[in-house]
């Protein structure tokens, strides 16, 4: 349950992160602060991402969805860190769109010709190192919808 609630606490957070993004070196308030809710490379690969909507002035508005994680695989004693596999497939997005920061104008492109439409089923791996659960990796399959 730790596993789940930590990726809980990351989605809201990296929700947050992304309706106010923070240049690099700026702090994120502490609803935003995703980083205490996981390790590298997922960390570092959405700090790029958090880095690249501030360098551009943008930010995400609207209803990203709700996350629905199932556990799929628990291996407490995997090595070098305990494991914890989720799947999730998180209620539709209601207008999770890219925004000019300073006028609020949608800024959104419309998805590549026959791409299947949003929410994916994602995979997340949890990990805990000296007893603290965070995500370390999550993987989105955007070739089909989770009610495939």
């Amino acid at each position: 349950q730790r596993a789940v609630d930590a990726y809980l606490a990351y989605m809201n957070a990296s929700n947050s992160a992304q309706r106010k993004p923070q240049a690099l070196g700026q702090d994120f308030a502490p609803s935003a602060d995703y980083t205490k809710y996981s390790f590298d490379p997922e960390r570092s690969d959405f700090s790029a991402f958090i880095y690249q909507l501030s360098s551009q002035g943008l930010k995400m508005d609207g209803d990203p969805g709700r996350s629905r994680p199932e556990v799929r695989t628990l291996d407490l004693a995997a090595k070098p860190h305990p494991l914890v596999v989720l799947t999730d497939c998180p209620t539709p997005a209601i207008k999770w769109d890219a925004h000019e920061g300073k006028t609020g104008k949608d800024v959104s492109v419309a998805p590549p010709s026959g791409m299947v439409p949003s929410p994916y089923r994602t995979t997340v791996q949890v990990i805990n190192d000296e007893g603290h659960w965070g995500v370390s990796k999550i993987t989105t399959d955007a070739s089909r919808r989770c009610s495939e």
